[in-house]
């Protein structure tokens, strides 16, 4: 109610104005009917005593706009009342109601990624889930379209205690700083652990609050992934609160790259299982922080069977910020990817710097909508042009299809975050398409509970066994007893977390090695891991260990001499980030080796656990 009448405010004063008048006039033609001298004046004097209810005991006859006035002014001077009064009173009570709530979700901060995120949880048919955004700007302009979505919104800041408290976080299943302040959401973050620190007794027993936090730069997300959950013995009193917080920093372009890599693999366009297969060769196009994440999900995801570094093109209108970015913030990549820089105007002539017909997969990352579908057609024109094998299977796919929907190689584009003018053409992206370029605005592929929330839980639980296996390992060896697997799991740090997932994303590249899929139906043949020959057995620990020291390479880690105190190799592995294992798989201890072969090794536990199964395919290539 109290929105509706905010969103007609202006009835209020038009209906004070129609009493003013109706009143007036009212009056006016009493006293002409009573036989008593009109007067203007005293006709809009006594029409304003009508809205206190002062001036309307008057004997008949009445004219018929005084008798209107007579009900309407009081009635208007009781809605004003009613507003003033039943505002803050509404306030108190859903303030009462969510002191009751359990597992609801809080937001803070109504940016545009917020708003999709809100959106999404309540087009959930599944699970209902009540929502609290926090939000400090009064005036934003979609707030009441939240409020009649059934959102109870709480005006303040997510970095004030008391506002935390109001959505009752200690109850909470999520907390979301979403904020566009990146210093304002680890704030949030802070106060929400200092919260939990303060009253640990009042988090729900088996039940831990998911925090949520969205970041872009690189240095604060590592440290924070790195040092936000580290405990000392000092203060491990007042950090009772922390077993009850699960962690979680993302980034928009991060997320994005991640489903671009793992979406369009080059494994699944070109032949990359076999020694004799040349390398994979990703083309990006960009120069943004977007690309800057897309080099890095690539360099720590595409490792294939033919064991050889994927060669990575950058192509740029001024490639030296993202070169000297890159080789600044990474001075290990080169270990692990062979990468070249390639400005635009260069990339674009005939003959041109890079080989065409090598190239596997494109994306796209400009920060312009027009931009990037300029470019996504200049550079199916020129592969076209330049590429012998591209021109040939593009005039086969005109002939097949009438198109060239399955030209080499895909071009995948994604587009900027203020995409707007893509979506004014209902014949861009058929055209697109029509091309083999496709196009994916981040905020709808990313802004969802599916990619935030969902896959994440899907990536963790492969992600704890996989370290589970290694504690359980480790536990044999050093003779020690392992947690269960939740317990040994909330002991990790965000960062070591995060160095489970990424053989949990992996695990589908080795799946589609060996011509397999995790499904959800019964329509195919089972894949019997006893079957499978050694010699893909050692393919798949190459790779692995190929994945593995990427991961550690572009992390920062450097190669030391083996550390034969083992309290000392965790101390330098932790905190100096120093190992013996970056070296050649040849090099490694045959127990390392076989290790190397748990994690796919393990696929059938999981995949039966997830009420999967691992079913027979055809090699996917096109």
């Amino acid at each position: 109610m109290i929105g509706l009448l905010r969103k007609y405010n202006w009835l209020f004063p038009v209906l004070v104005l129609i009493c003013l008048t109706l009143g007036t006039v009212g009056f006016y033609q009493y006293s002409i009917i009573h036989g008593e001298a009109p007067d203007v004046l005293s006709s809009l004097y006594l029409s304003l005593q009508l809205f206190v209810l002062n001036s309307g005991g008057v004997p008949d006859p009445l004219p018929l706009f005084l008798e209107i006035t007579r009900f309407l002014a009081p009635a208007v001077t009781a809605s004003g009342i009613f507003l003033v009064i039943w505002e803050p009173f509404y306030e108190n009570f859903l303030l009462f109601k969510i002191k009751y709530w359990k597992n609801h979700i809080v937001v803070c901060g109504l940016s545009k990624k917020a708003e999709l995120l809100i959106l999404n949880f309540l087009e959930n048919e599944k699970e209902k889930f009540k929502i609290i955004l926090i939000e400090p700007n009064t005036e934003h302009s979609r707030i009441d379209h939240l409020k009649n979505k059934g959102v109870i919104v709480l005006h303040g800041s997510g970095t004030d205690e008391e506002m935390l408290h109001k959505a009752n976080i200690v109850t909470a299943k999520y907390l979301l700083a979403l904020t566009n302040d990146e210093k304002t959401n680890i704030l949030i973050a802070q106060r929400a652990t200092d919260i939990y620190n303060q009253f640990p007794e009042k988090a729900l027993k088996y039940d831990i609050l998911q925090v949520i936090v969205h970041i872009d730069d690189f240095y604060t997300m590592n440290i924070f992934k790195e040092f936000h959950e580290k405990a000392t013995k000092v203060d491990a009193h007042r950090r009772k609160g922390l077993i009850k917080i699960d962690y979680h920093v993302f980034s928009m372009y991060q997320l994005a790259a991640t489903f671009m890599v793992d979406t369009f693999s080059p494994d699944k366009y070109v032949s990359l299982s076999d020694e004799d297969d040349p390398p994979a060769h990703l083309l990006i196009l960009g120069d943004n922080i977007a690309t800057q994440y897309l080099i890095l999900e690539a360099a720590q995801m595409y490792h294939f069977a033919n064991l050889k570094k994927i060669k990575i093109t950058v192509v740029a209108e001024d490639k030296g910020p993202i070169e000297k970015k890159i080789k600044t913030l990474y001075p290990f990549l080169s270990n692990t990817v062979d990468i070249r820089y390639e400005s635009t105007e260069d990339f674009f002539t005939s003959p041109g710097p890079v080989h065409t017909d090598d190239i596997s997969l494109c994306f796209i990352a400009l920060e312009e909508d027009g931009k990037s579908v300029y470019y996504a057609r200049k550079l199916r024109q020129y592969l076209f042009i330049e590429g012998e094998v591209s021109k040939l299977r593009s005039l086969s796919s005109f002939n097949l299809v009438k198109n060239f929907s399955l030209s080499p190689p895909p071009i995948k584009v994604l587009l900027p975050r203020t995409t707007a003018l893509v979506n004014i053409f209902d014949d861009l992206t058929r055209e697109m398409n029509d091309l083999n370029i496709e196009l994916f605005n981040m905020d709808v592929v990313i802004c969802n509970k599916k990619t935030i929330v969902d896959n994440r839980k899907e990536e963790d639980f492969i992600a704890k066994h996989i370290h589970y296996e290694w504690v359980q390992h480790q536990a044999v060896k050093n003779k020690t007893v392992a947690g269960t697997m939740q317990e040994e799991w909330d002991k990790l740090k965000d960062a070591q977390k995060d160095s489970n997932r990424l053989p949990a994303r992996h695990l589908y590249i080795k799946l589609r090695y060996v011509k397999a899929e995790l499904s959800d139906t019964d329509l195919g043949e089972v894949l019997n891991f006893e079957d499978i020959e050694e010699s893909l057995w050692d393919k798949i620990a190459r790779m692995e260990h190929n994945r593995w020291n990427a991961e550690k390479y572009i992390n920062g880690y450097v190669l030391i001499d083996k550390v034969e105190d083992r309290n000392l190799g965790i101390f330098l592995k932790d905190n100096l980030k120093c190992h013996w294992d970056l070296v050649s798989f040849d090099e490694l201890d045959y127990e390392t080796q076989e290790y190397d072969k748990y994690t796919f090794k393990m696929t059938p536990v999981i995949a039966q656990l997830n009420n999967k199964k691992i079913l027979r395919k055809k090699a996917d290539h096109t």
